[in-house]
């Protein structure tokens, strides 16, 4: 029997004897939203317990080749990265190299004077005030055809950027501040930002598949990247070349996530008290929170703690500690920057995939019960309305309405069809975005596109402060 051969045989039976029975309705669910979504190519994981359950590659890696999808295909992670730059960062922490309360300034020579109050935390948090990469480096706009920077190309347009805020007033996602983070990395350790995570994470732990983006070398087995740009299933060619692309530029498969999510989990990589630092929400001058933590979101849905990253490309990984469960999805279906608008929506089956093992966690398994506020909900199915089309939405808080994609919305609820009570849960005044949260009322909207349940955040006076959808 050949090498391959053998290998396609264990791969089989480990296969077979990790799926739970549950497995041929995830792959119902799978193939179904890949179909809706119009997502090429999708890798799928899931732990559960400290056992991979599943592990499987649906669709095409590769549409012009028929290139089947294998756990062994390399995607690209794109913002999914962060988590190990900030990772990074913790192990020179606990190393004495670095502590999270310096100022970046005490170990990045140059910077402008601005950006003295600016912390390790600061950057970690995404509270810096520095821009995100659609409005920061703008400086290397000037020249529009050209494609490869190197570090100090970006760090002289990055001190270019001004500050949008006071550093630790609120979050504002920050590719700046990661590829900042990258210079921490390569100046505490004295090794390139590739060279540590290698050394420190991928070979020790043996993540073979797991390197960092050279446009130049050939990477066997990954997927061809795609969007959808008017209303077309397109290639898309990421040729903008970095030398430090530590805000974006991990490459890896669902089995070595797998080994990753691991050794997180066992203590190999950081101590648990670390871990914790890493996945506990980020705190503001004011005192109030924000659901993000070190290169990784951190929230709560429905009483189960959730920690999440996804990325550009179409990826994401979750993971439900207190459910002893990890999710990680791995698509090659993204969006992108600039050149028109994207309708590509490959985001937020984790949390379904999760809902098929958690009990309790998808408000569409609830039992129907009478509509106890009507008024309510034709005013919050209103408000999603007004924000598809664009129109002033009152009682909505400015925070949600900046942050709601309203190409997304409006494709999502074209001529829908129902809008309907599902529940509403106490939030005994959880803070979301600065706002006091009372309670979550929850709705299943039927509209053409397709079935989704919303989640509205509700303040004690009535405004919405926050919105969640999602496909159960």
């Amino acid at each position: 029997m050949s090498r391959v051969r053998r290998a396609l045989v264990v791969t089989a039976l480990v296969l077979a004897a990790a799926s739970p029975a549950c497995a041929d309705a995830i792959d119902d669910y799978i193939r179904g939203e890949m179909t809706a979504r119009r997502i090429p190519g999708l890798a799928l994981a899931v732990v559960r317990d400290g056992t991979v359950v599943k592990l499987q590659g649906y669709g095409f890696a590769n549409l012009e080749h028929d290139v089947p999808v294998t756990p062994d295909t390399i995607f690209e992670l794109a913002s999914v990265t962060k988590q190990f730059t900030a990772t990074a960062i913790m192990t020179l922490v606990e190393d004495g190299r670095l502590n999270l309360d310096d100022s970046i300034m005490a170990h990045l020579a140059n910077c402008p004077e601005t950006w003295k109050p600016i912390t390790v935390r600061h950057l970690l948090t995404h509270t810096s005030g520095l821009p995100n990469l659609a409005d920061g480096f703008k400086s290397l706009e000037q020249v529009p055809e050209r494609v490869h920077y190197t570090t100090a190309d970006l760090f002289e347009s990055a001190k270019k950027d001004t500050l949008d805020f006071t550093p630790g007033a609120r979050f504002q996602y920050s590719d700046v501040g990661y590829f900042l983070l990258g210079m921490l990395v390569e100046k505490a350790s004295g090794k390139r930002w590739s060279q540590y995570l290698d050394d420190r994470f991928f070979k020790p732990l043996g993540m073979t598949s797991t390197s960092v983006l050279d446009h130049q070398r050939i990477l066997k087995h990954r997927a061809a990247g795609y969007t959808i740009r008017d209303g077309e299933l397109v290639n898309i060619r990421r040729v903008w070349d970095v030398e430090l692309p530590s805000f974006y530029g991990v490459f890896s498969t669902v089995k070595d996530l797998v080994t990753w999510d691991a050794a997180l989990a066992s203590g190999k990589v950081l101590t648990p008290a670390s871990l914790a630092q890493m996945w506990t929400p980020l705190k503001r001058n004011d005192g109030g929170t924000y659901p993000y933590g070190f290169g990784w979101g951190v929230d709560v849905r429905r009483g189960h703690r959730w920690i999440v990253h996804s990325g550009l490309t179409g990826t994401e990984y979750a993971r439900f500690p207190d459910d002893r469960l990890t999710v990680i999805v791995l698509t090659n279906l993204g969006g992108f920057i600039g050149g028109g608008v994207s309708t590509a929506d490959p985001w937020g089956l984790t949390y379904a995939v999760a809902g098929r093992y958690v009990p309790g966690l998808f408000v569409g398994t609830e039992p129907p019960r009478p509509d106890p506020e009507p008024a309510l909900t034709e005013r919050l199915r209103t408000t999603l309305e007004r924000l598809a089309r664009g129109d002033e939405a009152p009682g909505v808080a400015p925070a949600l309405r900046a942050g709601i994609s309203r190409a997304t919305l409006a494709r999502r609820i074209q001529g829908l069809q129902s809008f309907t009570f599902i529940t509403c849960d106490d939030e005994h005044g959880r803070e979301r975005h600065g706002d006091r949260v009372e309670r979550i009322c929850h709705y299943r909207a039927v509209a053409p596109a397709g079935t989704r349940y919303y989640s509205f955040w509700l303040a004690g006076d009535g405004r919405v402060v926050d919105i969640w959808s999602r496909v159960e």
